[in-house]
């Protein structure tokens, strides 16, 4: 009997919303224990003994265990190898991982800089930095769009990799990023993204017409 796969996230976390994706997409079963962040729950002692440094994702398979994301979503395509989501062939493996690069040290960095001025701070005094970390996220959506996927209809390649299911939920936070009252008033124009951006709406179109993703959509988004 195989041991039982379980996933420690936030619900609506981008990163452990990564992790659902792979799961279901390799259509492995697991269990998922949802931590809520507003009582510190993922700092009490008895998550800090699975992780240490308290954050989310965190898989468990059995006796092991693996955090952040994309390390999970590696881990996951062990366990599964008719479909390898960061590919079979050195250069199709080489591929996907300058697109997972460049999404962690250059999306995610920007994206993580609105968080707290849009959610948390208010956005009063804020305007300008707001607007310009929208806008440079603006200019690598269309290096994406088109540079990177103006001969192909996946960031790497023909099929679905795990470069697609690590930017599939940052574009779904900044749809919601930018639809803040406070943040429509700045003009951003990113929205709708399928329009301003087609190939990758396309792109969205696609993973969210797969089996089982749409029950991933964290609930308080809706």
């Amino acid at each position: 009997m195989n041991p039982t796969i379980e996933l420690f996230s936030f619900q609506g976390s981008l990163f452990g919303w990564r992790v659902q994706l792979a799961l279901a997409i390799h259509n492995i079963d697991y269990i998922s224990h949802y931590l809520d962040p507003s009582t510190g729950e993922h700092k009490q002692p008895n998550y800090l003994a699975l992780n240490p440094r308290g954050k989310v994702p965190l898989l468990k398979h059995g006796e092991f265990f693996v955090r952040e994301s994309i390390a999970i979503l590696v881990y996951l395509d062990s366990l599964s190898p008719e479909w390898q989501l960061f590919g079979n062939t050195s250069q199709e493996q080489a591929i996907i991982w300058q697109q997972v690069c460049e999404i962690e040290n250059i999306i995610v960095p920007l994206l993580l800089q609105l968080i707290p001025p849009i959610f948390f701070g208010g956005l009063a005094g804020k305007e300008e930095q707001v607007i310009e970390n929208f806008q440079k996220l603006k200019g690598e959506f269309t290096i994406l769009n088109d540079n990177v996927l103006a001969d192909k209809n996946w960031l790497a390649g023909d099929k679905l990799s795990a470069a697609d299911i690590a930017i599939y939920p940052i574009f779904k936070f900044v749809e919601k990023l930018a639809a803040q009252e406070e943040v429509s008033k700045l003009n951003i124009d990113i929205l709708p993204i399928e329009q301003k951006y087609p190939k990758l709406g396309n792109l969205l179109q696609k993973i969210d017409e797969m089996p089982n993703v749409d029950s991933l959509y964290p609930p308080d988004w809706r």
